[in-house]
């Protein structure tokens, strides 16, 4: 063969197996025990305050800091073997606010959105939850974590019940009822099969078993595939979050699991 029609052909066969191996998913994790199927949508993680509330300043000044010294960083290499965070960077962010008054933070926390944050005995554990810890030790406050909800931001925090809306929530940056700082992580809900099992796209799930956690998005993203669903022999809903739904793929309970991406990066370290 020509040597250039030998290279014209290299060259396009290199192009066939990328386009092969985008088309079947890819590994999810660092150590490639999972595979993701498929990736239903995205959500951003927010920090919302009180409008007019000045602890917002205090605190946003507290992870510029963390960014800078590569605090933030390191927690999330940590939780997910990877940094994907957007916080901004300034490492003089304080002084240019001036001295900081004593306080409590009272954070409001999603207490199911693991590995973000999540209950763990009779406190929390989680990112935000180590991010939220740095940050008021950087201020010298004390802090405190009670749970709530994404939709219920608004009221917890207009009746003073929590200082800042944070961990493991969407919150509408939009919205006129509180601040919402610009979000500082991208987080998906995705297919995940064990990539060992054979399962490589979401058409070999038929005859198959699912779980899920019991929060309505799930659900909703399995409706939202009318296919998938009419391919799966059962679904399952599990309470215990995405520990309980990794719990199950690792044993065999379920061939594939729908999850935050976070939480497959946690498990994939």
């Amino acid at each position: 063969m020509h040597r250039k029609n030998r290279m014209a052909a290299i060259m396009l066969s290199a192009c066939l197996i990328f386009l092969l191996c985008a088309c079947g998913g890819g590994e999810l994790s660092s150590n490639g025990k999972y595979r993701r199927l498929e990736t239903f949508g995205s959500e951003t993680f927010s920090i919302g305050f009180r409008n007019d509330d000045f602890v917002r300043y205090y605190v946003e000044a507290a992870l510029k800091e963390l960014t800078a010294d590569g605090t933030i960083h390191s927690l999330a290499i940590q939780w997910f073997s990877e940094d994907t965070t957007t916080f901004s960077s300034d490492a003089e962010a304080l002084d240019r606010i001036g001295d900081v008054p004593s306080r409590t933070l009272i954070v409001g926390l999603d207490g199911g959105a693991f590995p973000m944050s999540y209950a763990d005995g009779e406190g929390y554990s989680g990112f935000d939850v180590d991010v939220a810890r740095a940050v008021c030790e950087r201020l010298g406050w004390a802090v405190k974590f009670l749970p709530i909800k994404s939709e219920d931001a608004y009221i917890e925090l207009s009746s003073g019940n929590i200082d800042c809306a944070w961990g493991g929530l969407t919150l509408d940056p939009a919205s006129s009822n509180y601040t919402v700082l610009p979000s500082y992580m991208t987080n998906e809900l995705v297919l995940v099969a064990l990539s060992d099992s054979g399962i490589r796209s979401k058409g070999r799930l038929s005859g198959k078993t699912l779980a899920m956690d019991v929060d309505a998005k799930y659900l909703d993203a399995l409706n939202s595939d009318e296919a998938l669903k009419n391919r799966l022999n059962k679904v399952t809903r599990l309470t215990g979050g995405a520990r309980a739904c990794f719990e199950a793929l690792d044993s065999g309970a379920a061939d594939a699991i729908i999850v935050y991406s976070a939480a497959a990066g946690y498990y994939g370290k």
